[in-house]
């Protein structure tokens, strides 16, 4: 049964290509004060849904909105393309991050009710929005936080099973089938909800694989992010499946940032939650928005109020 709120749900199309759009699922409160506007963006092989649950009418998107917030759920092209979409127009991340995340971003100051931006990140999308800033740190003026879900760069090495998940399927048998096909055939194999075109899992393996640094330009993200000073950051990493080494790789990412204010908390039935959280249900899972959603507008408060003490009187 679908929880009924009082949110205004409204959907916009982005078209970047003849046959591809990217998009936003926007949630508004009808009534009331907004506290900021918060942007959510998916990860690699997944779409806008991560963040919400619409049969149900429940999750993280829902959550904020209810409690003021103007939020965006940001969704790259390709999302719903078909296998024969992405073989025909490929994308890889420069496409990514000089075409659809800067769409979506004029897109949201012109729609948006509050200046004051809040960036959410979901696996991959946690390493796009960090690049995005990294590349052009003039976004930074309107970032007033960050937060993360279970961000991945640089892989630790682990055990058999990290092994064959990350070295087998995800670096030798995708990209060996996406060449054959045309495109990385992702929901066949049960890696993710959407299928993804060929040049930006490529291009996603070797960010993971080697330096941080882009194939087409040479651009250098540790260096960049020696330069600038990101925002408060929140990092959320489940501890279900340990053999991941998610919190490992995730603490890695943390310290790749730079110096920052960065905060992370571990999630799971040991260290007292609710429920075991898988990877995909962190921001849909039924009992988070009793458990642990609570922690993120405590964060987001105690930031507003941190900036509204630095203010000049």
């Amino acid at each position: 049964m679908a929880i009924d709120r009082q949110i205004i749900e409204e959907r916009i199309s982005l078209p970047v290509t003849p046959m591809m759009t990217a998009g936003l699922h926007r949630f508004t409160l009808r009534s009331g004060e907004t506290k900021g506007t918060v942007l959510m963006l998916h990860g690699l092989m997944q779409g806008s849904d991560v963040f919400f649950d619409q049969v149900r009418g429940g999750g993280l998107a829902y959550y904020l909105a209810e409690r003021g917030y103007d939020v965006f759920v940001c969704q790259i092209r390709g999302r719903d393309a078909t296998g024969e979409q992405l073989k025909l127009e490929p994308f890889g991340l420069q496409q990514v991050l000089e075409e659809d995340l800067p769409l979506i971003w004029s897109s949201i100051k012109k729609r948006c009710r509050h200046q004051d931006f809040y960036l959410v990140g979901y696996q991959f999308g946690s390493l796009l929005w960090s690049a995005m800033m990294a590349r052009q740190p003039e976004y930074l003026e309107q970032v007033k936080g960050l937060i993360h879900f279970c961000p991945q760069r640089a892989l630790i090495a682990g055990g058999r099973r990290k092994n064959f998940w990350y070295e087998f399927l995800e670096r030798s048998m995708m990209p060996k089938l996406g060449k054959l096909l045309g495109f990385v055939p992702s929901r066949r194999f049960n890696l993710g909800a959407s299928n993804e075109s060929v040049p930006l899992f490529n291009d996603a393996l070797q960010w993971r694989t080697n330096e941080w640094k882009d194939q087409w330009d040479g651009f250098d993200y540790l260096a960049a992010m020696e330069h600038i000073a990101l925002p408060p950051s929140l990092y959320f990493v489940t501890l279900k499946q340990a053999w991941r080494g998610l919190e490992h790789d995730c603490r890695a990412f943390m310290f790749e940032l730079g110096h920052h204010n960065g905060r992370m908390i571990k999630l799971g039935a040991k260290v007292g939650n609710k429920a075991n959280y898988s990877r995909n249900e962190l921001c849909t899972h039924l009992k988070a928005e009793e458990d642990y959603f609570p922690l993120i507008l405590d964060w987001l408060h105690e930031i507003q109020l941190e900036q509204n003490e630095a203010l000049p009187v």
